[in-house]
């Protein structure tokens, strides 16, 4: 029931979008719909489900451009004409969702994803992990004259 609402705010992100791109190219609202419910709600899965709560909201924004990229190139290829235009919109696309999906992920990281899983993702940046011990150097001369 939690991911109702951001699967809602993905899909209108992800449809205004599309709409505003793809109807430069007069593509049918409502398959510009149904091809942003596909690609809204795998992007949702493999980018916001399995991504961000391991990587972060960094990789998972990185990974959500090419990963909207195909998603929308390849569906609009097989559901509206496959042309070279098509691929520039699906770019243009994916660079405008790119933008937001880096909003929507600390929307998803401070109300979706549980504590636990948002832990997860910053396992590695511990603090003192990557740190460096520095120490005096050993003089020989000093311990001679002791």
């Amino acid at each position: 029931m939690k991911h109702i609402v951001p699967l809602a705010i993905k899909f209108i992100g992800w449809s205004v979008v599309l709409l505003s791109i793809f109807a430069i190219f007069n593509a049918p609202p409502l398959l510009v719909l149904f091809m942003a419910a596909g690609t809204a709600v795998v992007s949702y899965l493999i980018g916001d489900l399995f991504i961000l709560p391991r990587f972060g909201n960094l990789a998972a924004a990185i990974a959500d451009v090419p990963l909207a990229f195909l998603l929308i190139w390849l569906t609009s290829y097989a559901l509206i004409e496959p042309t070279v235009n098509m691929a520039y919109a699906s770019f243009y696309c994916a660079l405008a969702i790119g933008a937001i999906e880096a909003f929507f992920h600390l929307f998803m990281e401070n109300r979706v994803l549980d504590e636990e899983r948002k832990e997860q993702a910053y396992r590695w940046y511990d603090e003192g992990r990557w740190a460096t011990e520095f120490a005096e150097e050993y003089d020989q001369e000093k311990d001679d004259r002791t």
